[in-house]
């Protein structure tokens, strides 16, 4: 009922209701982390930082309830997300992910498909492609047509089961996605990342790693959340309450430089609705030189 009363948008009935569930079951981490947030949209911040040090203590290193403390008290911010938050996230949300997604109106993977189509005009199947951070495999059946070889990777192992039973991929890499990528130098002539990159705040060493792994001439299609202002003297990127990352649009211009890519284009698109309200994004598209 908490659950509900957040995608509504009536947040303090979802308080109320999140605290009768700690009542009931003083130990749940999916109601303490559902209190945290909505506290936070509350703006509430004290009071949504309390909710995940009381977590700490009663599960200490617990990788959620750091990662979110850091969201709402602006402290310890990683530069991305640590391996053990997004395996363990990924790893519980993966039986619900699709139909979560399909509710929100998710539109990253048809994105990217487009952005593909303007790139490299029709599909001819000679391609050499990687899906990076391929989840449950949305993306797979539309990159396809692209592929003579498509490889997927992906840090969450249930996820990866999920995208097997897609059976379009012709292999399924269990890795962390900037050191698989430091391992393909020039491999790829294609890779696409439908929403994988705002786990990353610090965007340097991933595409770095994405430009060494493509072959020449080759192509990076991505998504990453927009923050659509930049106050003075913060950085360039945000960590969201929700755990992901927020990115400047005058920084995705410069790392993509700095790494060695050409930026393509760069295009603010609808990405998903989230508690009643649209999540913007960056569609970027960048090539290496020939």
């Amino acid at each position: 009922l908490a659950n509900l009363y957040q995608q509504l948008g009536r947040i303090d009935e979802a308080v109320a209701q999140c605290c009768e569930a700690l009542i009931l079951e003083p130990h749940s981490a999916r109601t303490r982390e559902l209190l945290g947030l909505a506290y936070f949209t509350l703006k509430r911040y004290d009071e949504a930082a309390q909710v995940y040090r009381e977590w700490l203590e009663q599960e200490p290193g617990n990788p959620r309830a750091e990662h979110h403390l850091a969201a709402c008290t602006g402290q310890n911010v990683p530069t991305r997300a640590s391996d053990a938050y997004v395996e363990t996230v990924f790893d519980t949300f993966a039986s619900s992910f699709d139909a979560k997604l399909a509710k929100l109106t998710y539109q990253a993977p048809q994105w990217v498909l487009q952005a593909v189509a303007r790139l490299l005009g029709e599909p001819q199947g000679t391609l050499d492609v990687l899906d990076a951070g391929c989840g449950t495999g949305l993306c797979g059946p539309l990159i396809r047509p692209y592929a003579r070889r498509l490889i997927g990777v992906d840090l969450s192992g249930q996820m990866l089961a999920r995208a097997q039973q897609r059976d379009v991929y012709d292999e399924l890499v269990k890795a962390e996605l900037t050191v698989f990528l430091q391992s393909r130098e020039q491999a790829d002539d294609l890779i696409i990342s439908a929403d994988t990159l705002c786990y990353f705040g610090l965007l340097d060493s991933v595409l770095a790693a994405a430009q060494r792994a493509l072959k020449p001439g080759g192509a990076l299609v991505f998504t990453v959340e927009a923050q659509l202002t930049q106050p003075a003297n913060e950085a360039p990127y945000h960590l969201q309450p929700h755990g992901r990352y927020s990115h400047h649009q005058d920084y995705l211009v410069s790392v993509l430089a700095s790494s060695g890519l050409q930026l393509a284009d760069i295009e603010q698109v609808h990405l998903r609705d989230e508690g009643g309200q649209p999540v913007h994004g960056w569609l970027i598209s960048a090539v290496k030189a020939a």
